[in-house]
């Protein structure tokens, strides 16, 4: 990212691992144990009747009309399948809860961090794993009515399940 940026003429380039990096500073792992977490592990950090009864509770909302919030009490724990009702909350599951409460833990920072860009008037790249299609479209919709903004979005897309599993197992350093 940071080639594109320079290429823009763009020298700030922030990635939302250092952001997450830089929370740390402010809290004890033991503390918040979410931010602490590979992104990759982050579900296990999550207490799965909590993660149950939250989804349940979206779902209800979700039949009666009302919008959802994802404001969910995360709590450490060593469960990784857990029956709530009858519905069991698996590691599949738990890791992509993970991936998202510790993703709304960054964004709120970058939120805060993209004001102060914007009231210094800088350009900046953002990349990494936490941006999700709607931060990134909320953030310029709302930038873009304040200022003038350009906002590139790069998905990259794996056609294949092997050539993508491959590359999470990298990430994750699992053996093959």
């Amino acid at each position: 990212m940071s080639q594109q940026g320079s290429r823009l003429g763009i020298t700030t380039v922030v990635s939302t691992d250092s952001i997450r990096h830089m929370m740390r500073s402010f809290v004890e792992e033991k503390e918040n144990p979410l931010l602490w977490a590979s992104t990759y592990h982050a579900g296990e950090c999550l207490d799965p009747v909590a993660v149950a009864e939250a989804k349940a509770r979206r779902k209800a909302k979700k039949r009666s009309g009302v919008s959802s919030s994802s404001n969910i009490d995360y709590e450490k724990s060593g469960a990784l399948t857990e029956k709530v009702d009858g519905k069991s909350i698996g590691k599949k599951q738990m890791a992509i809860e993970g991936y998202k409460a510790q993703s709304e833990m960054v964004i709120d920072s970058l939120d805060r961090l993209i004001t102060a860009w914007e009231d210094r008037k800088e350009s900046v790249v953002v990349e990494g794993v936490h941006l999700s299609l709607n931060f990134v479209v909320c953030a310029s919709i709302k930038l873009f009515i304040c200022t003038s903004f350009l906002s590139f979005q790069l998905l990259i897309f794996f056609r294949s399940y092997q050539t993508h599993y491959v590359a999470y197992l990298l990430l994750t350093k699992v053996e093959l």
